[in-house]
């Protein structure tokens, strides 16, 4: 058996809005656990990094700063609210948002990261927060970032990675945190377009896709047999979907299609696809996917 319970520590950007928490609670509805609130109440000058507190100081010209104790207050009771299977407690600390949350998760004992995009709807590119863009690529457990507005999580797109270790801990760490849920799951497998089997077909013709490359001895198969085999034994299916291309652009396009609320990915490669994964490149498909993501990280 998995696990029963999540503990999440979740980073309150400062707005008034509570679509994120509202999805969060709708992800945690099958196991339940506990969330911690956490409000950092941002010193400009305690941000070392340049760039990040030139962005940060754009971002509160922009925005209000809340009362804090009352927007924990506020949070902490539509937590409790809507997700009665899980406690809520709460903090409040000052200085540099990426050091506060990431000495609270050095503290150990989270096994997820929650965290809201500034701004709204699809988002600007290159735009997932001043601090968020640090904290999703430094923290040291599975992260997820609510884009938009969207309060229900119900339609989840999983990239099943090219890597036997990292497939198996990805679903794994999924059907535990969807169990007692009823989500509709996609697995997306991606094919290198290089190979001469697939010449003259393009993406979208599922079709002639479904009928003909599961005949191919291609480990890609195996890994999706590998996330097929989990997802059966905590009874829940997927729908499988093969796309041929480039990955960043074809989980680009997968997404864009609207009829996903969630994609989830796991970044680190060991094979000859690791410049994909790596620095710039993995934070590009963060910043440029439309829909709310969980970056899959095995825990430390």
């Amino acid at each position: 058996m998995g696990k029963n319970e999540f503990t999440v520590l979740h980073h309150l950007r400062g707005a008034e809005n509570y679509a994120a928490l509202d999805f969060l609670a709708s992800v945690l509805n099958g196991p339940g656990g506990h969330v911690q609130l956490v409000y950092v109440e941002e010193r400009i000058p305690d941000i070392e990094d340049d760039s990040r507190r030139k962005l940060a100081r754009k971002q509160c010209e922009k925005t209000e700063r809340p009362d804090s104790e009352d927007l924990v207050n506020r949070a902490k009771e539509r937590l409790e609210k809507i997700g009665p299977d899980f406690s809520v407690s709460f903090q409040t600390t000052f200085g540099d948002p990426v050091e506060e949350v990431l000495g609270q998760l050095g503290r150990g004992g989270y096994d997820l990261l929650s965290l809201e995009a500034h701004g709204r709807g699809g988002f600007r590119k290159n735009i997932l927060g001043a601090h968020v863009n640090e904290l999703v690529q430094e923290a040291p457990i599975p992260t997820m970032v609510h884009k938009g507005e969207l309060k229900e999580c119900e339609r989840i797109l999983i990239h099943v990675p090219n890597d036997r270790n990292r497939c198996a801990g990805l679903i794994t760490y999924f059907a535990d945190l969807f169990r007692g849920s009823e989500p509709a799951i996609t697995f997306l497998t991606i094919l290198e377009d290089e190979d001469e089997k697939f010449e003259g077909y393009i993406s979208g013709e599922e079709d002639y896709l479904k009928e003909s490359i599961e005949n191919y001895d291609r480990d890609e198969f195996g890994y999706l047999n590998i996330a097929r085999k989990i997802l059966d034994e905590n009874e829940m299916e997927a729908e499988v979907r093969y796309r041929i291309g480039d990955t960043r652009e074809e989980i680009l396009t997968e997404a864009k299609e609207g009829r996903y609320d969630l994609m989830a990915f796991s970044p680190e490669k060991e094979n000859i696809l690791s410049s994909l994964w790596s620095g710039d490149k993995s934070l590009k498909l963060m910043q440029e996917i439309d829909i709310s993501f969980l970056k899959y990280l095995k825990s430390a």
